[in-house]
C-alpha cells in the first residue's frame, strides 16, 4: 500500500469514527435520558385531587377577595397592593386552563366544571378556548407550522413586531368582551359570523394565521 492509499484509508477510518459519534449515534442515549426523566417525575406529574382543588379554590378566593378589597378600600396604597395580589392570585387560578387542556381519561371529575364556574367564565376564558388548541403545539407534525397556534417567530420578524405584539396583547380584555357580548349573540343569527368567531376568536393563540377547525366531540356543545 502506497502513501496515498494509506492516507485515504486513515481518512476513511476517521470519518467512520466521527460518523459513529455523530448526533444520530446519540439517539439511544437521548431516548434513555428521556425515559429516565419520565420515570423520575411520575410522582409529580399525576393529577392529585387534593392539590389541584385546594390550589385552584384558594387562588380564586384570594384573587376575588383582594379585588373586592381593592375596590372598597379608601387607601390608594392599600388598593394598589391588593390589586397586585389580586392579579397574581387570579393569574395563578387561570393557569389551570393549561392543566385542563392536558386532562385525559376523566382525570379529576368535576374539576373542569368547577374551574369554569369559578374562574374561566368570569374571566372570559372558558376552558374550551384552550382545549383542543394547546395540544396542537405539542404535535410534531404541526409544531412551528401555520397550524401551531402558539408559535410566532418574533426573532425573525421586523424589529417593530415585538412591541406591536405586546401592545396588541394588552387589548385582549377588550377583544374578549367584543367576542362574548357582541359576536356570539350576532353569530346565533348570522352563521358566517359564528364560523368566523370559532375559527379566529375561539382559541388562546398568538399565531395570527391559525384557523381553528370545526368543533368535534364534547366541544360541539
Amino acid at each position: 500500500m502506497n502513501v496515498q492509499q494509506t492516507q485515504i484509508s486513515a481518512a476513511d477510518t476517521l470519518s467512520r469514527r466521527e460518523a459513529g459519534s455523530g448526533w444520530h449515534a446519540q439517539i439511544p442515549d437521548d431516548k434513555a435520558m428521556l425515559r429516565a426523566a419520565r420515570d423520575l417525575t411520575k410522582d409529580i406529574s399525576a393529577h392529585r385531587a387534593d392539590i389541584y382543588w385546594a390550589d385552584m379554590i384558594a387562588s380564586a378566593l384570594v384573587g376575588y377577595g383582594a379585588l373586592a378589597g381593592a375596590i372598597l378600600t379608601g387607601s390608594l396604597p392599600l388598593a394598589i397592593a391588593l390589586g397586585v395580589v389580586s392579579v397574581l392570585a387570579l393569574y395563578r387560578a387561570l393557569l389551570f386552563i393549561h392543566e385542563i387542556s392536558h386532562f385525559r381519561n376523566g382525570a379529576l371529575p368535576g374539576f373542569r366544571t368547577a374551574w369554569n364556574a369559578l374562574v374561566g367564565v368570569p374571566m372570559l376564558t372558558p376552558s374550551f378556548m384552550y382545549e383542543g388548541v394547546h395540544t396542537l403545539h405539542h404535535k410534531r407534525t404541526q409544531y412551528g407550522t401555520i397550524e401551531d397556534p402558539e408559535y410566532l417567530p418574533l426573532a425573525l420578524m421586523k424589529p417593530w413586531s415585538l412591541p406591536a405584539f405586546v401592545l396588541i396583547a394588552l387589548l385582549a380584555p377588550v377583544a374578549l368582551l367584543l367576542r362574548f357580548a357582541v359576536l356570539v349573540p350576532l353569530g346565533a343569527i348570522v352563521p358566517p359570523v359564528r364560523r368566523l368567531t370559532w375559527q379566529r376568536l375561539s382559541a388562546l393563540a398568538i399565531n395570527p394565521d391559525f384557523r381553528r377547525r370545526n368543533p368535534e366531540g364534547d366541544l360541539r356543545r
